[in-house]
């Protein structure tokens, strides 16, 4: 069954797809459903930090019987040369963050996709009205917050996907080739 995140990442086979962050074991099963259709001749890495997350990836990976890579690195600083990717995936990573290190999460991501790749952004958000003030399993992003980092990171275009279910979608457009080149 197609998740809503897979559907908003867009991935077709053969694409490149870089996942930043598994949190929870939602976050890895769509890695591992990103990496069913990517297949063999694209690719799909995971970047995050510790055990926990790598264990996750692995688990999610073996249940879908698809080939995840796993990068232990911090999200702000990937050990990766510009433009390996079509796609980029901020896996809930924005909230957890501080507004310097939201920002370079965003740059990261747009430097690891090719010129005018994308960049997708799955975060909670805070609910609007009554529903923002009950207590939540998870730390919510004002949308307007994740879409700031993602200009003040150089993206030439953002735009929302949607939101459902306390999840938000947007996606950014990285800058293509400068007329200098």
């Amino acid at each position: 069954m197609m998740s809503t995140a897979f559907a908003m990442v867009g991935a077709r086979a053969g694409d490149r797809v870089l996942v930043l962050g598994a949190p929870d074991p939602a976050s890895a099963a769509l890695a591992a459903e990103i990496a069913s259709v990517t297949g063999l001749n694209g690719r799909t890495l995971v970047v995050d930090v510790g055990d926990a997350a790598r264990s996750r990836v692995e688990t999610a990976a073996a249940k879908a019987g698809a080939l995840v890579e796993f990068e232990w690195a911090p999200v702000t600083m990937l050990p990766l040369n510009s433009g390996e990717f079509d796609i980029a995936v901020i896996n809930r990573q924005l909230v957890r963050h501080d507004g310097r290190n939201r920002i370079a999460c965003c740059e990261e991501a747009l430097r690891a996709v090719k010129p005018r790749g994308r960049v997708v952004v799955i975060e909670s958000v805070r609910r609007a009205g009554l529903f923002g003030l009950l207590p939540s399993r998870e730390p919510g992003l004002p949308a307007d917050d994740a879409r700031a980092a993602l200009v003040a990171a150089g993206a030439i275009a953002t735009r929302q996907l949607a939101e459902a279910d306390g999840v938000i979608y947007l996606e950014a457009l990285s800058a293509g080739p400068s007329a200098d080149t």
